[in-house]
């Protein structure tokens, strides 16, 4: 039997009405920003998807399976669970592959700037040949494989196809996302301006970049021990209240029954949210 009087009723009815109220504007007068919210969607999946990941997918789709994702969980949780718990599930979906996409970008960028120091090498032995910038170019993509093949690739195409090598490595840059890798397209660009010795140049430009990652390394162990006090203090909240429910579960269970213990949670999850955050921001050390 249904206690009308109680706390969590009350709040599943007004989630209830705020949810029909939120679909009744929406039909109403949410056509024109939700077809703008989709363009601009779209117009995201493409950057990421196609331009910096190189993958073969419609960012069209990918959106339309985004929204169905979500709406599907949200009637699911609903229906399972109660509007409360279907919204709150509806609106983590919803982040599911913002944080996706951010880890395999992350994950990309990071391969590509580990195998640059090794493309310049090859690029740097091409010119030595006898081989020009292009053709050494060409080397690095047939003995190179991962990423770095991907994207000098691309920048071969766009040559081919009549952009200019300077423009195509400006692109290049832009799409990746990386200092190592613009630092490294600014000065080939300026040494095919001003001329010389195309090997030398190549080496010091992997010597640079060398001597940058050493250092980003250097800077990672010095703040590893900051990122794990913060993983710690994120973690040990979880296990505080574990062992409060453990040792005393009806206590621990009024947290979450009564509107001051959940109101108590809140607070508590945004200070240590807060404070993770700042702490990962503090050690963030650029060069």
């Amino acid at each position: 039997m249904l206690d009308f009087t109680s706390d969590y009723f009350v709040l599943q009815v007004i989630c209830s009405m705020m949810l029909l109220a939120g679909v009744l504007l929406m039909v109403r007068y949410g056509y024109t920003p939700s077809k703008a919210w989709i363009d601009k969607q779209q117009m995201h999946y493409e950057r990421v998807l196609c331009r910096q990941l190189l993958l073969d997918v419609d960012p069209r789709t990918a959106v339309w399976s985004h929204i169905g994702g979500v709406v599907l969980v949200v009637v699911l949780g609903i229906y399972l669970t109660g509007a409360l718990i279907g919204i709150v599930l509806g609106a983590v979906s919803a982040l599911v592959p913002y944080f996706i996409i951010r880890h395999l970008e992350t994950k990309r960028r990071m391969r590509l700037e580990v195998q640059l120091v090794d493309g310049l090498a090859s690029i740097a032995s091409g010119v030595r040949a006898g081989l020009n910038l292009v053709q050494s170019m060409q080397l690095l993509v047939t003995n190179q494989t991962g990423p770095i093949k991907q994207e000098f690739g691309q920048i071969l195409r766009e040559y081919e196809m009549g952009m200019d090598l300077n423009q195509a490595m400006r692109q290049a840059s832009d799409r990746i996302g990386s200092q190592l890798y613009r630092l490294t397209f600014t000065a080939i660009e300026m040494h095919r301006l001003r001329g010389g010795d195309s090997g030398e140049s190549m080496d010091r430009i992997a010597e640079s970049i060398r001597e940058i990652q050493r250092l980003e390394g250097k800077l990672d162990a010095i703040t590893a021990q900051g990122r794990v006090q913060a993983n710690m203090m994120a973690m040990m909240a979880v296990v505080i209240i574990v062992m409060m429910q453990v040792i005393f579960p009806d206590d621990t269970m009024m947290l979450f029954t009564m509107t001051e213990g959940r109101i108590i949670l809140l607070v508590a999850i945004s200070l240590i949210a807060a404070g993770y955050f700042w702490i990962r921001k503090i050690m963030q050390v650029d060069i």
